[in-house]
């Protein structure tokens, strides 16, 4: 077989071949939107992107929401640390809220949208922004 012969061959080849899967293409989210999303998970430093022309973006939105279920979550967990015999146990719950808002943060940075698993089924039915 000639040299001409083997490249129509492997020409061919090439074109019969099933196209690769595509992964759906995320939403295109701006540099700012991710930082904003990111200091919804800082506690007090929600503020910043609720206060600001962010918190109508869904993006934003959807950490905003997240955030604000975690912020009630450690506020409610510092008030039960007063509670006699309730310190050990608000402390625990603390420190998963605190890992949690972590996660949220890693999330936000790499410009996903993925709810967290303990208070999925809260953000789904509590949405002020």
């Amino acid at each position: 077989m000639s040299s001409r012969a083997k490249r129509k061959q492997a020409a061919r080849a090439a074109s019969t071949r099933p196209p690769e899967p595509q992964r759906p293409q995320e939403p295109e989210v701006p540099a700012a939107a991710r930082w904003m999303g990111a200091l919804c998970y800082l506690n007090i430093l929600i503020l910043i992107p609720a206060c600001s022309r962010w918190r109508h973006h869904d993006f934003v939105r959807f950490h905003l929401n997240q955030g604000l279920v975690l912020l009630a979550m450690i506020v409610v967990f510092a008030a039960i640390g007063f509670v006699p015999y309730c310190y050990e146990f608000s402390v625990s719950c603390g420190i998963l809220v605190e890992v949690m808002s972590l996660v949220g943060l890693v999330t936000a940075l790499r410009r996903k949208t993925d709810p967290l698993p303990v208070i999925r089924n809260v953000t789904r039915n509590f949405h002020p922004f």
